[in-house]
């Protein structure tokens, strides 16, 4: 995905590959035209890279992304950022040393029909926000489920992010989470967050590997938000076509999102000093926002206060 956001930008241009398994290094490499590289700090050392996508697994985010930005690289750096609080807040402290751009890749609301939502909230055209809704449906076989791991933390991060950007942070919240399907995993294969706002908007946020919607009106991925003077909606199911290499890959608006967040990136931020949409404290505060679901559902749904930091 990645790779393809790439070669589709003008203004970019992939140069070098590195992954420990040098097979993958090189058919990405050779279908891109890049060269591969025999390890990270060869990638760092060469002055042709001025950014880094960082697409390890979670576990080595930080290391990887805080190497580039010392080396005056900027960052896009896959989503969740980190697992813990003070990894991204070293991450956001080596950013700012550097003087460089670090992006968590929250693709999601690089989508044009979420920023259209976020302006049309913005703008009152809404009138009082009500209610937002946030459904995420797409089975997952559990050998795939494996890679990721609950849903709490793998996907509900993508909730997270999507409500701090459309109306702001949550004050309380309450979930529940189960396991459905699996036979071997023992985390949760579906949850639900529900999240009240400090002016009494409640969002409902609710993720599954356990079913896919068949309906006629399918929850794959929706977005809905209801306000006293209008509403908006955003599905993924606008668009599909056929495509068995994996969970939602034969969903343009999924597969679109990542080259929507590669052009903000190096469009908007790198050459035009922009912010990005969801910054560093955006994935801190998602994390918080998560944290606070997981003791929610272990503690039989009580409500949590999410603690943010400053």
């Amino acid at each position: 995905m990645h790779g393809r956001a790439v070669a589709a930008n003008p203004n970019v241009k992939l140069i070098a590959v590195f992954d420990p398994k040098a097979a993958r290094a090189k058919a990405l490499a050779r279908k891109y035209g890049a060269r591969v590289s025999c390890n990270m700090q060869e990638v760092l050392d060469d002055p042709r890279v001025d950014a880094v996508h960082v697409l390890t697994p979670p576990d080595h985010h930080i290391k990887t992304a805080v190497a580039s930005l010392k080396a005056g690289k900027h960052v896009l750096v896959e989503k969740p950022v980190a697992w813990r609080a003070n990894d991204i807040k070293r991450l956001q402290s080596a950013a700012e040393k550097a003087n460089r751009v670090c992006m968590p890749a929250h693709n999601y609301i690089y989508n044009p029909s979420l920023q259209r939502a976020k302006r049309l909230i913005s703008e009152g055209k809404l009138g009082r926000v009500a209610s937002l809704w946030v459904l995420y449906n797409i089975f997952h076989p559990e050998r795939v489920a494996a890679i990721y791991g609950g849903v709490l933390r793998a996907v509900c991060v993508h909730h997270a992010y999507s409500l701090l950007y459309l109306l702001g942070r949550p004050s309380r919240l309450t979930a529940t989470a189960s396991k459905v399907h699996y036979r071997e995993l023992t985390c949760e294969d579906q949850a639900m967050i529900v999240c009240q706002m400090p002016n009494g908007v409640i969002a409902n946020l609710w993720c599954s590997f356990a079913a896919k919607d068949l309906t006629s009106d399918p929850w794959t991925v929706v977005y809905k938000v209801l306000g006293t003077e209008g509403g908006l909606s955003y599905s993924w199911n606008e668009a599909q076509y056929e495509d068995d290499r994996g969970p939602g890959w034969g969903l343009p608006c999924y597969v679109e999102s990542f080259r929507n967040e590669v052009d903000y990136f190096i469009n908007r931020c790198v050459l035009g000093g922009e912010p990005p949409l969801s910054t560093l404290a955006d994935a801190l505060d998602s994390l918080r926002i998560i944290e606070a679901a997981e003791r929610a559902s272990s503690n039989k749904a009580q409500v949590e206060t999410i603690q943010y930091d400053t």
